[in-house]
């Protein structure tokens, strides 16, 4: 009898979720978050350079900026420029707002993204801080995407490679004499004193 118990016939299925990504309502995991807003990121790098490369405020064969740039961004493709930051903010928030439902945290949190100082360390916090286990006040959580797998990956090992980079040519110049150590910073600022 033990048997028919745990068989899928008798259990009790769980209703599908219905998950919008593009809604507040439900849960983002990191990996998640972290492949939801390099997708945003790079989808808005691409529209803003189209828009760029269209309205000819940037042009590619002189590699510069169009000289009646304030007249381009006072007219209709500025509102178009408008509207894609309030787009990429609205959806940044968004996306921050369904990572702290994950972490069953209101998403009214969000206001301490406008406090300067706070604001990274709150950052750090939806990156590290694990999500609830099962179901929260927030419903179940969501299941990652494969492709948002692979996006959130690549942005963290391009991340650390880049921060890896960055010390090396730091320590670079520093050595070749091309950048002053602290020390010498320090000794050259007083000496005046």
């Amino acid at each position: 009898m033990s048997s028919h118990r745990s068989s899928s016939f008798f259990s009790k299925s769980q209703p599908a979720v219905k998950d919008n990504p593009l809604s507040a309502a439900g849960r983002f995991g990191r990996l998640s978050m972290i492949g939801w807003q390099s997708f945003l990121n790079l989808s808005v790098f691409l529209a803003v350079i189209a828009l760029s490369l269209f309205t000819g405020i940037f042009n590619l064969n002189a590699m510069a900026f169009s000289h009646n740039l304030i007249d381009i961004l006072l007219s209709f493709t500025g509102f178009i420029y408008l509207a894609l930051v309030v787009s990429y903010l609205y959806f940044s928030l968004l996306i921050a707002v369904r990572r702290l439902h994950d972490l069953n945290k209101s998403g009214w949190l969000i206001l301490l993204f406008f406090v300067p100082v706070i604001q990274f360390f709150f950052i750090l916090y939806l990156l590290i801080a694990p999500g609830t286990r099962g179901n929260n006040s927030y419903g179940m959580p969501r299941t990652t995407a494969l492709w948002e797998k692979i996006l959130a990956w690549l942005v963290i090992l391009l991340t650390v490679l880049s921060l890896f980079s960055m010390g090396s040519l730091v320590s670079y110049m520093m050595g070749a004499g091309e950048l002053d150590t602290p020390a010498e910073v320090l000794q050259k600022g007083t000496e005046y004193f």
